[in-house]
């Protein structure tokens, strides 16, 4: 969350900052995949299940956004889908304890 704004502000290209974080990402996450399988916490098969649906779901969004770049030219929708998806992401967690207190509070 950090890297992504701080790489645009130095110039970098937006599909080139757009991987850069992707492989970071790619390396967290598989060193805390690691560590709940070597503890036995985690559950092979939803770990395959969301393995494959993410598999899928990240070539569907990189076949749409390079075909999108090559026909318009503009490598900005790359920054505006990362912000959209920060923007979800800083948005749910509150959202989310929001519902919550909302379903727990009695009703009159």
């Amino acid at each position: 969350m950090v890297l992504g704004p701080l790489f645009l502000s130095y110039g970098m290209i937006p599909s080139v900052m757009s991987g850069t974080n992707q492989y970071i990402t790619l390396i967290a996450s598989i060193s805390v995949a690691l560590q709940f399988a070597y503890q036995g916490q985690m559950l092979l098969p939803y770990a395959g299940l969301f393995g494959a649906i993410t598999v899928v779901c990240a070539y569907i969004g990189i076949k749409g956004v390079t075909a999108y770049v090559k026909k318009s030219g503009k490598q900005s929708v790359i920054t505006i889908i990362l912000a959209f998806c920060l923007i979800v992401a800083l948005l749910s967690l509150p959202l989310k304890y929001l519902l919550l207190d909302q379903s727990k509070a009695p009703k009159a």
